[in-house]
């Protein structure tokens, strides 16, 4: 609250306090409690033109007001409906390829938590075995060391084909179309599952005001060559200084992380 308002509002209140005690000594009383009357009304629409003028200046500070969330998903759908135009042929040829090379589907469907807690399918491109997360819960070693950064360094489940595909990040291509669905942001946290919630530690709750992203600040500086609370850091910064100038930045910081293969496994 501004100092003007909380001054207003400590007049009106004095002045609403003091009517009746000057009724019962000065036969001219109205004239005070109307202008307590009078000044109420204007100390409480102070302080809800201070609110409201400190919440425009954390959002424009923030880069999150209107403006920001139609320009981002201007940029999303423009973005996404054209790569995949263009990648069509890329995505049909990767389709093939994993039929061919292991028996199981083409795409995985992977369960996440998206906005304001709600669950969605995460499409990737299949780089792993049919049944590899059976194969977590059949060998407690592996799920140990699954566990403490959601991830494994030598990964037995993923197949030929996989380990080339999350190298060159294309087994993300069909998140395009969690994009364009409204699912995801090109820009955002990286989604997690239900099980990853815990270790996510308190920061979930902030983590589920926004749409998660294909892309971050964690993949241009590492990605899985950074531990799991580093990444919930970046989450975080992402959050904190999110703009339309810092997504672009990241979408053209993507493209050299993605071909030097920083972090890729």
């Amino acid at each position: 609250m501004t100092k003007r308002a909380s001054f207003l509002v400590a007049v009106a209140a004095v002045l609403l306090l003091a009517g009746p005690a000057l009724a019962s000594k000065n036969q001219h009383a109205d004239v005070p409690e109307a202008a307590a009357l009078l000044l109420a009304p204007v100390g409480i629409a102070a302080i809800v033109a201070a609110e409201r003028r400190r919440r425009r200046l954390a959002d424009i500070k923030h880069g999150v007001g209107k403006a920001y969330f139609i320009a981002k998903r201007v940029v999303d759908l423009t973005l996404s409906s054209t790569a995949l135009l263009v990648f069509s042929p890329l995505v049909a040829t990767i389709a093939l390829a994993v039929r061919l090379d292991s028996p199981g589907p083409i795409f995985f469907r992977r369960r996440v938590i998206g906005m304001d807690g709600k669950s969605f399918d995460m499409f990737k491109f299949r780089s792993m075995v049919e049944g590899a997360e059976g194969m977590l819960d059949q060998n407690e070693e592996l799920r140990k060391l699954y566990f403490v950064n959601c991830k494994l360094d030598a990964d037995p489940r993923i197949t030929r084909l996989g380990r080339f595909l999350r190298a060159t990040s294309l087994d993300e291509l069909p998140q395009l179309l969690n994009i364009f669905l409204d699912h995801m942001t090109f820009v955002g946290p990286r989604p997690i599952a239900a099980d990853e919630v815990d270790i996510y530690g308190p920061a979930f709750e902030r983590f589920k005001t926004v749409k998660p992203g294909v892309t971050g600040i964690w993949q241009i500086c590492g990605r899985s060559d950074l531990p799991y609370d580093k990444r919930v850091e970046m989450d975080m910064m992402y959050i904190d200084q999110r703009s339309i100038l810092l997504d672009l930045w990241i979408i053209a910081s993507t493209v050299p992380a993605v071909l030097l293969k920083r972090g890729a496994r």
